[in-house]
């Protein structure tokens, strides 16, 4: 798979058109995505099922990848499109599940070895209630040091969510391997860096709109759940543009 290079401008782009595709069935996509959200919640209590899910979320991701197509056809988004990544590849999406479970730990174990005892710090000195003082040397320096390694924690996940961010789709799409679907992944991101930005901003843009009523419920994690029936829509179509020529010339399971 040969990823194209296309323009900063298409970042944007992809959110309008991903737009378009949560308007052909905006109802249903909010059902899957709360589904999908409570089913997380849920499985959260008990950890052993919290990280099965996650090891089969690319399963799900791809089968609102085939729900995308099917809007495309002018056909309807189904439940059952969460199930259309068992059924083909699901060894190797669920590879990709494993491959971010692990990922992803390793980036929280790099971050709390850089900054840890700085959170403990700040952690205690923001329990301590009361009037909030002018903040000490050493919060001060535990804030710094907290900053550093949120950097430090990016730098190191970016090559991970690059590797993983066209994936499944490639996996499920087109038969390639777990190694050799994130391989193009990644080289498609590099390519496409000034378009990925502008799409970055504007989902920073969104979140920014909807974390204080993220906040006010206490569940952090809500705000990019809230912009998932557009950002979904939205990676489906960053895929068909980026990957266009192969998709052109006849690749398997052509969308």
């Amino acid at each position: 798979m040969d990823p194209r290079t296309v323009r900063a401008g298409h970042g944007w782009t992809w959110i309008r058109q991903g737009f378009a595709l949560f308007r052909k069935s905006p109802a249903n996509w909010l059902a899957l995505i709360l589904l999908l959200f409570a089913a997380t919640k849920l499985l959260a209590v008990v950890s052993l099922l919290g990280i099965v899910f996650i090891l089969f979320m690319p399963v799900f991701i791809v089968g609102l990848m085939e729900g995308c197509r099917a809007l495309e056809k002018g056909e309807p988004l189904q439940l059952a499109h969460l199930a259309c990544g068992f059924r083909r590849n699901a060894a190797q999406l669920v590879t990709l599940g494993g491959v971010s479970l692990v990922g992803n730990l390793a980036v929280m174990m790099i971050i709390m070895s850089v900054g840890g005892d700085a959170m403990s710090t700040i952690t205690k000195a923001v329990s301590q209630g009361g009037p909030a003082p002018a903040p000490s040397a050493e919060v001060q320096a535990a804030t710094a040091a907290v900053g550093r390694a949120l950097v430090v924690g990016m730098l190191v996940s970016l090559p991970l969510l690059m590797a993983l961010w066209y994936a499944p789709l490639l996996v499920y799409f087109h038969d390639l391997g777990p190694v050799a679907a994130m391989k193009s992944s990644l080289i498609a991101c590099a390519r496409n860096a000034p378009a990925l930005l502008v799409f970055s901003l504007a989902v920073l843009g969104g979140m920014f709109v909807a974390m204080p009523f993220a906040m006010a419920l206490k569940q952090y994690d809500l705000a990019l759940w809230l912009l998932a029936p557009v950002l979904l829509p939205s990676l489906y179509v960053s895929y068909k543009d980026v990957y266009a020529p192969a998709l052109d010339s006849g690749a398997e399971a052509s969308i």
